[in-house]
């Protein structure tokens, strides 16, 4: 595929008017772990928007002084450039460049990083988390600020031989289903293992967002939800949206809210740790009339296989007491008891 991308951007070059001069993007590498320090060695690929997507179309690797360059590149608006940088199988992008006939040059910066496996310098900053009740589901959305607030990159060790590491684990109720994730990079690289929801992607220095949502069965919480801390944690916030407002409780303090039909709870101030776990009590949450429809089948057909059993039983009963009555009725004298008894009874 990359020679078929170098090939095309070779003949877009080949196919440009003689007169007109073609585009350069060069520029440094440099390690912001160790204060900007020269990359040298460090491999550099030149990516192209092609069909809305970028795409490498050349490479090359940093000279002693961390130095690159791209020559004899196409110029005009059609054209956008992306380099980027390899460290330790991270790649880190530059910005992105548009080359135009007046401007046929760019200098571009690409910053890389050291990269660490443990301990994880991962702290969440802000965690929000909204639950609501529906019909025979609960609906949960999450935010976290995640920070490293380390120079380097988080990149996790593997837990095993032959099993890619982990970073950062998700403890969102095992019996989750249909979670969506707001930015498709965390959700191409999230994947479920041994139960967990799990990602191997590396963590750079600084804060971003993470935000999913997620539906659990209300079945499967028995009205309880509950939720451990993937990270130390500095500030937790619980909104529970329930139609029984009175019924929802958390183990976190209550705070004032805006809204009257939602509870607000906060936790106190100070590092939360991580395992930590945030629990909420939903009560009863709401039942789908499928559901009683189900419940009110099987009290019917419990009721039915009832009234059978009590039934046969009383026809079993009846039957043998007659075959009792047939017995006796063929014994010798006791057709003349019976009666004789039958008349003493009725005086």
């Amino acid at each position: 595929m990359l020679l078929v991308e170098l090939a095309l951007v070779c003949s877009l070059v080949a196919s440009a008017p003689a007169a007109e001069e073609p585009g350069v993007i060069r520029g440094r590498v440099v390690n912001l772990s160790r204060g900007e320090a020269p990359c040298a060695g460090a491999e550099v690929i030149l990516r192209a928007r092609i069909d809305g997507e970028f795409a490498a179309v050349a490479e090359t690797v940093t000279d002693a002084a961390g130095t690159y360059r791209f020559a004899d590149l196409p110029v005009g608006p059609e054209y956008l450039y992306l380099p980027g940088a390899n460290r330790q199988e991270i790649h880190y992008p530059g910005r992105r460049v548009g080359l135009t006939h007046g401007q046929p040059a760019a200098f571009v910066t690409i910053e890389v990083r050291d990269a660490v496996t443990d301990p994880s310098p991962l702290v969440i900053r802000q965690h929000e988390i909204v639950i609501e009740t529906q019909p025979g589901a609960v609906h949960v959305a999450e935010a976290m600020l995640v920070d490293n607030p380390t120079t380097t990159t988080y990149v996790g060790r593997a837990e095993a031989a032959g099993r890619p590491p982990v970073t950062l684990r998700l403890g969102v109720p095992a019996d989750f289903e249909r979670i969506t994730f707001e930015k498709e990079r965390f959700g191409s690289h999230f994947q479920v293992r041994d139960g967990q929801l799990v990602t191997s992607l590396p963590w750079t220095p600084g804060p971003q967002w993470l935000r999913f949502t997620y539906a659990v069965p209300a079945a499967a919480l028995a009205g309880v939800w509950q939720r451990p801390l993937d990270a130390p944690c500095e500030s937790v916030r619980v909104r529970i949206k329930h139609a029984g407002r009175e019924a929802a409780a958390c183990n976190l303090p209550p705070a004032s809210g805006d809204s009257p039909d939602e509870q607000l709870f906060q936790s106190a101030p100070g590092l939360l740790p991580a395992g930590q776990v945030i629990s909420a009590e939903l009560g009863g949450a709401p039942v789908p009339w499928s559901v009683y429809a189900r419940w009110a089948a099987v009290l019917v057909l419990a009721g039915l296989m009832l009234g059978t059993g009590v039934t046969l039983r009383r026809s079993a009963a009846r039957g043998g007491k007659t075959q009792q009555v047939a017995a006796d009725l063929g014994r010798p004298g006791k057709h003349r008891w019976n009666i004789r008894q039958e008349r003493i009874d009725a005086r």
